[in-house]
């Protein structure tokens, strides 16, 4: 009985552990450089939670930064990249963001996984659901999932030409174009 009794006792400290670990942080005020460090974003929430607030892509000079693009979003995970092409106008600036932690255990058409940017403009966003392609595809932890088991990030083919690379959870690589946002 005593056995019994203890071991009950230790799944219930396990599973109020797990649930504990398992809280969302606040948002807070975040920065993401290039590669090289010649330009960055800075976004700034304007709620604890969610993708409200503001971002800023600055170039980085001698004297003073300047803002070359705002978005009207907030995000704790963003990747940058300075001179990309699309290989029919200049370079630009090439922001990717993905979405806030995505709460429930399934995919969903709602859920924000990954935007484009190009040159200011927005291109293309894909929600979780178009990630996973199921909705049961996905990881998933107490109370939140995730599509992506990593980002490799942008990869340079050549010139200014680059993909950019995520991994599933289910073990595809994706490769998206950071100048169109298509998936290729």
């Amino acid at each position: 009985m005593r056995i019994r009794v203890v071991a009950v006792l230790a799944t219930l400290i396990a599973a109020a552990g797990a649930a504990y670990g398992d809280q969302e942080a606040s948002n807070t005020a975040h920065v993401a450089a290039s590669e090289y460090g010649r330009c960055y974003v800075k976004s700034v929430p304007a709620e604890s939670y969610g993708g409200k607030g503001t971002t800023h892509v600055l170039q980085v000079s001698d004297s003073q930064d300047t803002v070359v693009h705002s978005y009207d979003w907030f995000s704790q995970r963003v990747q940058i990249a300075c001179n990309v092409s699309d290989g029919l106008t200049p370079t630009g600036v090439s922001v990717v963001r993905f979405g806030p932690w995505a709460r429930g255990r399934t995919a969903s058409s709602e859920h924000l996984a990954i935007g484009f940017y190009f040159k200011g403009k927005k291109l293309k966003a894909y929600s979780t659901l178009d990630i996973a392609g199921d909705p049961e595809n996905v990881s998933s932890s107490v109370s939140h999932y995730t599509v992506f088991e990593e980002v490799l990030g942008y990869r340079w083919l050549g010139g200014n030409k680059a993909v950019f690379e995520v991994k599933t959870t289910d073990g595809r690589t994706l490769a998206f174009d950071p100048a169109t946002g298509e998936l290729r």
